[in-house]
Order: structure tokens, then C-alpha cells, then sequence
């Protein structure tokens, strides 16, 4: 799997690396999705500075937005970061932001460190 998921005591961090399917994008949503702790969690960042190819299609972004709308109702305090300075990524997140299935607060960062003051300044850190 081109992905991690370590989990924090508030959030989860997903680091993609490699070549990153939409199959295995769905898998790690999924897994956290899963998770027992998924109910706890009030931030996530995903990182993907290691990214070497990322499978894009408009209709599996806007699929994955969709799937996000169960979850962020069964917890609707979680809040979305994503470390990325790829162009076609970056397009990418701002068309899932545009779909309006989720309302929670969702930025993109160029470090983690970013990422990490915007989660910690909005109290979920």
C-alpha cells in the first residue's frame, strides 16, 4: 500500500507515497472510516509530499467527497489538512472542496508544520 495511517490522540495523519491509485485513496478512506477511534477524531492531515503519480478523475473526487458525507454526520468535528504542493493535487482537493459535501473547514498547506499550527490554532490538535 503507497500509504500510512498513524494515528494521534485527536487525528489521524495519512501519508501517501509512490504511485497512489484511486482504488487504494478509497482503501485508506475506508480504513479510517473503519476504525474504532474514527468517532474520537477531531483533525485529519494527509500528506502528500511523496507522491510520485496520483490517479486523478473528476468523477472518483467527486465520488470520494460524496463518501464523505456519512461520516463527517456520524462526527461533524473533524477538520481536513493536506500537506501538498503538486498543481494537479492541489486542483484536485480545491474540486472536492467545491462540491459542498462537506462543510467542515478543509485548507492546504506546504508543510506539516502549517498543518499542524492551523489544527492546534483551531483548538483540535
Amino acid at each position: 500500500m503507497p500509504f500510512e495511517l498513524i494515528w494521534e490522540p485527536r487525528g489521524v495523519y495519512r501519508r501517501y507515497f509512490g504511485d497512489v491509485t484511486i482504488v487504494e485513496r478509497r482503501q485508506s478512506f475506508d480504513r479510517i472510516c473503519a476504525d474504532p477511534r474514527f468517532d474520537d477524531l477531531r483533525y485529519s492531515i494527509t500528506d502528500y509530499r511523496n507522491v510520485e503519480s496520483y490517479e486523478i478523475t473528476d468523477q472518483a473526487t467527486e465520488e470520494i467527497a460524496a463518501l464523505h458525507i456519512a461520516p463527517l454526520r456520524t462526527n461533524p468535528n473533524i477538520i481536513i489538512a493536506a500537506v501538498v504542493s503538486d498543481e494537479r493535487i492541489i486542483a484536485s482537493i480545491r474540486h472536492f472542496i467545491s462540491l459542498g459535501f462537506t462543510t467542515r473547514p478543509y485548507r492546504i498547506f506546504a508543510t506539516v508544520e502549517e498543518a499542524r499550527r492551523w489544527v492546534s490554532d483551531n483548538g483540535s490538535a
